[in-house]
């Protein structure tokens, strides 16, 4: 019972994550049906992400300012799950489709709450040794919602239309926030090994490169329903289920990585996988075969979802209680910051030369951040041998 009890508040982590993520990418999923209803260009769709990131990132960075000065994680989260689910649930009755990008927007503020807080959380509570499997199950959480998010979303939008598949989907996120007031935040204080790096530079070239990787990958998951609604052939509510590919496929790297990342180290899979979404991009843009390019979407999740949860543990083992909460934070608003400037960019550039030809362009800040990746690893070894030699009599 005890046990269950200490569990209690990474279940309800791994089960935020799920549906905070939902909320994060109802956007990617409506902008097909705002090109329909409301003769949106690509350069007005890459304006709202351009928004959206905007404040996401912005209020990812506060959110992890405010939780490591003052705490009360559990209540910012569980607010910002409130607000995202009356804002969402609210389109069922709004016509404008200004008022309906406003509300939109407006639920970036109350999903950047998550992340940051949610991820420090599973990292201070994670057992000595598993801090990359809670994270990789973590990641795995938020990722199956997704799944579960683009399948449902895409059955229930050719029943009732988008605005009350919104409605449904707002819902559940009411019982959420009524369970992080339920959780009480135990302040537990991780031991800090005398090894652990702690160099400003690292940190510098880490969330480089985390921002520049973004200035790809955000855009090609952005558009991604367009791309296969528009090149591919589908119709908007079936690309939703070629979205879920996407991510099936990182769920399934979150899973094979959390069963390795604390037995090895981190950075190098960072490496293996950037260089592999590289190649990855370029094929899939070459193709308009269905079944390839379903293919190619999958592989391209796997690498990310090998991604995520080891780049995070790096963090989590360089950090301590008294700034992860900041860092993870920052690391958002750099991501953000990225994701704020490439849709508006990528969106010109497909107006101008076509969306396949800005898919192809995403391949280089892909590239550029798997050199920095290198580079990183290359410099923390090089601080971990020196804090060897200094630690030995």
């Amino acid at each position: 019972m005890v046990k269950n009890r200490k569990n209690l508040p990474l279940k309800i982590n791994a089960l935020g994550h799920a549906y905070n993520d939902a909320y994060h990418f109802i956007i990617p999923l409506l902008l097909p049906f705002f090109q329909l209803e409301f003769s949106f260009t690509y350069f007005q769709s890459g304006l709202i992400l351009t928004f959206h990131e905007a404040l996401r990132s912005i209020f990812s960075l506060l959110s992890g300012l405010v939780a490591d000065r003052f705490g009360h994680k559990n209540l910012i989260i569980s607010a910002g799950f409130i607000m995202s689910s009356v804002l969402l649930g609210s389109v069922l009755w709004i016509n404008k489709i200004s008022l309906i990008i406003t509300v939109l927007l407006l639920m970036a503020i109350a999903v950047a709450t998550f992340h940051p807080l949610a991820t420090a959380m599973v990292g201070e509570k994670a057992k000595p040794g598993k801090q990359g499997r809670d994270l990789s199950l973590f990641s795995a959480a938020g990722t199956f919602g997704l799944i579960i998010i683009s399948l449902l979303f895409g059955w229930l939008v050719q029943i009732w239309g988008w605005r009350i598949t919104c409605f449904i989907i707002a819902l559940p996120g009411l019982l959420l926030g009524w369970s992080y007031i339920k959780i009480k935040e135990e302040k537990q204080e991780v031991k800090i090994f005398t090894t652990k790096t702690n160099h400003h530079n690292l940190f510098i070239i880490f969330f480089l490169s985390k921002g520049i990787l973004c200035l790809g990958t955000k855009v090609f998951l952005s558009f991604l329903p367009i791309y296969i609604t528009t090149y591919i052939g589908l119709r908007p509510g079936i690309s939703a289920w070629i979205f879920g590919i996407y991510f099936v496929g990182v769920f399934a790297g979150s899973i094979f990585i959390g069963q390795l990342i604390d037995h090895k180290k981190p950075l190098p899979f960072a490496i293996l996988t950037t260089a592999s979404i590289t190649i990855l991009i370029l094929l899939f843009t070459s193709s308009r075969i269905p079944l390839l390019a379903t293919i190619l979407i999958g592989a391209i999740g796997l690498m990310e979802g090998i991604y995520f949860p080891s780049q995070n543990t790096w963090l989590n083992m360089v950090s301590s209680n008294h700034n992860r909460g900041s860092l993870f934070g920052f690391g958002l608003f750099i991501e953000g910051l990225s994701a704020t400037i490439s849709p508006t960019i990528y969106g010109w550039f497909a107006d101008k030369f076509g969306l396949v030809y800005a898919y192809r362009l995403t391949v280089l800040p892909v590239f550029v951040s798997f050199l920095l990746y290198i580079l990183l690893f290359q410099m923390a070894e090089k601080y971990q041998r020196q804090s060897i030699k200094v630690s030995l009599p």
